[in-house]
């Protein structure tokens, strides 16, 4: 069991992003359960927070919510999300590839993030502006959060980010006529699993082809 310290995660933001977070850009920290071992623990990666109704207007109110309190969030993904979640497709993805991960696994370590760290209710932040930054911050969190899985639902946005280093496809499937892989970073223990957005997929056999890279 490792601290986890988001300390040096929360500098990056302040050094790459605090010029950006104004009324129209807020911004989103990567969410972690409670007692998260990131030797056992996956973290779930999507494309951006829906931001709607979301009151995260500062860096430092973002990160207060990095620890899940009250048994919320990514404390009970092994749970079959309900109410608004439960329209969500990347939600219901994330909770049966958690469920596998628990009861298969072994796995209660769960984290999530976002490829983009900056949304706004109708849209995220990304270009050339953004990309240097947002890849510095996903690396960060990689060292940070050492997680023995790191699952991109994300439809091939996550490329940029796997040039964190040298990187080897382990194994891959078919799905959709897409390919999903499993790959191996240099300098990273991590085993990274890039993977379609759930949204209008048929999540059942989506789910099985990335548990099938994980077995």
């Amino acid at each position: 069991m490792v601290e986890i310290n988001l300390d040096e995660l929360k500098s990056l933001y302040e050094e790459k992003l605090k010029d950006k977070v104004k009324a129209n850009y807020t911004p989103f920290c990567v969410k972690i359960s409670e007692n998260f071992d990131g030797k056992n623990g996956v973290l779930f990666v999507g494309k951006a927070e829906n931001m709607e109704g979301k009151d995260n207007k500062t860096i430092d109110h973002a990160f207060s919510k990095a620890f899940n309190q009250a048994g919320k969030g990514m404390n009970n993904v092994t749970e079959k999300p309900t109410g608004k979640a439960a329209r969500s497709a990347y939600s219901r993805t994330m909770y049966q590839l958690a469920k596998y991960l628990k009861k298969e696994k072994g796995i209660n370590s769960f984290a999530r993030t976002n490829l983009y760290k900056l949304s706004t209710t109708k849209s995220y932040a990304f270009g050339s502006e953004f990309e240097t930054a947002y890849l510095d911050i996903f690396k960060k969190e990689i060292e940070i959060l050492q997680p023995k899985y790191v699952i991109f639902l994300t439809s091939g946005l996550e490329k940029p980010f796997l040039k964190i280093g040298k990187n080897q496809v382990v194994n891959e499937t078919d799905f959709l006529s897409k390919k999903i892989k499993s790959i191996k970073i240099e300098g990273f223990d991590s085993i990274f699993i890039t993977t379609l957005h759930p949204q209008g997929k048929p999540e059942k056999e989506l789910t099985e082809k990335i548990i099938s890279l994980i077995k």
